[in-house]
């Protein structure tokens, strides 16, 4: 690998900023000892306070470019021109889970399952593995080390219920899991992802696993509530949509055609996986599942109305998209950036309404589309029923350089990016948070693509995004949040248990909006995963907070100032260290 050059470098060094930052100005606020006695990140954070240390550290001293793979794997497994995102996979789940952490921990909204701590604890178990075995230590070093921060998480962190052995072995399980869940992502669907997104699928696959187990042992029958039932439909759906993928991997395969056994075996795959799903709900809330979702749809007007709206504007999008499917195909690049940024306009408009009008229908229909996009992409790839080839030829209008690896990731980036913040959120009436994806995606990142490449000029260093585009993202976006703040009662739904909280208004979305500007301008990694929720986790940062921590604003301001020091001196302190 040839060496990296300061500007590269130091674009790589203020991407890392921003997430590090946020999670810094959290822990010292929310309860980093000794500023705090709620010691709620004692040895979490103390934990991520090394990692944020090594990978900042890492960024502006390294000479050559990241080249660090997770064992089991090589470099031509990964998404190519795009660097590994090593920090991504240490930092972003923590992220998230810390930010949901804040608004969650003091009124037990997620008393089920992991609970918010015990969520949080195993995000960092699972960054904390990874980076260690990333860091280029000698085995023994790395595994001793990995041990070393399992047990501490299990004998200190800050959890809800359970006892010791049985923390022990959650901590090591996510640890496990997530090493050897990234493993099969990278192995199994290559060139379609970086390290760092993979690393961050594979944590939150596992956490959602290990959240649904801790529901199965700890059942609560009669358990009706919107908020979990929720997080419980979905975890259920995604184990069943997992058992109908494994069986229509087990299927024959036929050269072309449609088949009546490939027909036979969709129909048995999609049985297998609605009686699991519907099993697993009823055996833990002993609700009936269909019933239930049948009632919160349709058990009120608000919900039949946005059916009908779906129903409208997926009819006329169907049309338009049939009618570009039939017409020449052309080869200007604004013309395809016009027709993928046609897809983020209609989320925006499939999205932004429903929330507003009914977030736990739009929650339900999210679990839906996914397990849908799953099982599709599934019977394209495996060219199931002669429909792989004529699928693929459609998808492939709307891909660009990222999508060259078996899976299609484009569509569900899109859509995991709008609905990850939904689904946190989950029906408590935060529109900055829960709204996050579908107005970064779908209005700024929408207006940042489209002005840049008509207008854009000047190019940020090291990137081929341009000063013009991120000026259009972070004008769109303040506006966007702006209106739906104002179509949602400012975004606060006080019956849902949200007061309107004097430090977030203009000044703190502008504050959010300019960090993700700048954030967008600078990854490399697929911006409709790494945007959503990082302003997901920006927003419920501020949100619950009029002033922030002096102590945390000096730590940040240190972190930027950084790269002031002479090169030469970061090198002699590398080669000490």
């Amino acid at each position: 690998m040839v060496g990296m050059d300061t500007a590269q470098r130091l674009r790589l060094y203020y991407e890392a900023c921003i997430p590090m930052g946020l999670l810094v100005l959290g822990m010292f606020h929310y309860g980093f000892p000794p500023f705090d006695d709620t010691t709620l990140t004692l040895v979490p954070g103390l934990l991520m306070c090394i990692i944020i240390t090594y990978y900042l550290y890492d960024r502006l001293s390294s000479n050559t470019d990241d080249t660090h793979v997770l064992p089991g794997t090589q470099t031509s497994m990964y998404r190519r021109r795009a660097d590994p995102g090593r920090m991504w996979g240490g930092m972003l789940v923590p992220l998230v889970m810390f930010a949901l952490n804040i608004g969650d921990a003091s009124d037990g909204k997620h008393s089920v399952g992991l609970g918010a701590c015990g969520a949080w604890v195993l995000s960092v178990a699972m960054a904390w593995t990874f980076t260690v075995r990333l860091s280029g230590l000698s085995s023994g070093c790395s595994w001793a080390l990995c041990v070393a921060g399992i047990l501490a998480l299990a004998l200190a962190g800050p959890w809800e219920r359970g006892n010791t052995g049985v923390h022990v072995c959650l901590v090591a399980m996510s640890a496990i899991a997530q090493h050897m869940g990234t493993q099969f992502v990278v192995r199994k669907l290559p060139r379609s992802f970086t390290l760092g997104e993979a690393a961050a699928i594979a944590q939150g696959i596992c956490l959602a696993l290990l959240d649904l187990a801790a529901q199965l042992f700890t059942r609560k029958q009669g358990l009706v509530d919107p908020q979990h039932m929720c997080v419980l439909v979905l975890e259920a759906a995604g184990v069943g949509t997992a058992l109908i993928v494994c069986v229509l991997y087990m299927a024959p395969r036929h050269s072309q055609g449609v088949s009546v056994k490939d027909t036979v075996w969709m129909c048995v795959a999609a049985g297998a996986g609605a009686g699991v799903t519907t099993s697993i709900i009823a055996f833990v809330s002993g609700a009936n599942p269909m019933r239930w979702i049948v009632l919160a749809v349709l058990g009120s007007q608000t919900g039949r109305i946005v059916l009908i709206y779906w129903f409208m504007l997926m009819t006329c999008a169907t049309a338009i998209y049939a009618w570009c499917a039939q017409t020449p195909t052309s080869s200007s690049k604004l013309m395809l950036h016009i027709k993928r940024k046609s897809y983020h306009i209609l989320a925006v408009l499939l999205f932004a309404p429903a929330y507003i009008a009914t977030p736990l229908v739009l929650h339900i229909g999210f679990t839906i589309a996914l397990c849908v996009f799953v099982c599709a992409e599934s019977v394209r790839v495996l060219c199931l029923n002669g429909w792989g080839t004529q699928m693929t030829h459609f998808m492939r209008r709307f891909t660009d350089a990222r999508d060259v690896g078996l899976v299609v990731t484009a569509h569900f980036y899109l859509l995991v990016g709008c609905a990850v913040p939904v689904w946190l959120d989950n029906t408590r009436g935060c529109v900055e948070a829960a709204l996050a994806g579908v107005l970064a995606l779908g209005v700024a990142d929408t207006c940042a693509s489209l002005v840049g490449l008509r207008f854009g000029s000047i190019k940020w260093p090291a990137t081929v995004k341009t000063v013009e585009g991120t000026g259009a993202f972070i004008a769109s976006l303040v506006v966007a949040v702006e209106c739906m703040r104002w179509a949602k009662g400012f975004g606060y739904d006080t019956a849902s248990g949200y007061d309107e909280m004097p430090g977030y208004g203009l000044v703190g979305s502008f504050v959010v909006c300019v960090a993700m500007g700048v954030l967008e301008a600078l990854t490399d990694q697929n911006d409709n995963l790494v945007i959503p929720l990082t302003m997901y986790a920006a927003v419920k940062t501020l949100i619950h907070s009029d002033t922030i921590s002096w102590v945390s604003v000096v730590v940040v301001a240190a972190m930027l100032a950084v790269p002031l020091i002479p090169h030469s001196t970061l090198i002699q302190l590398h080669s000490v260290l």
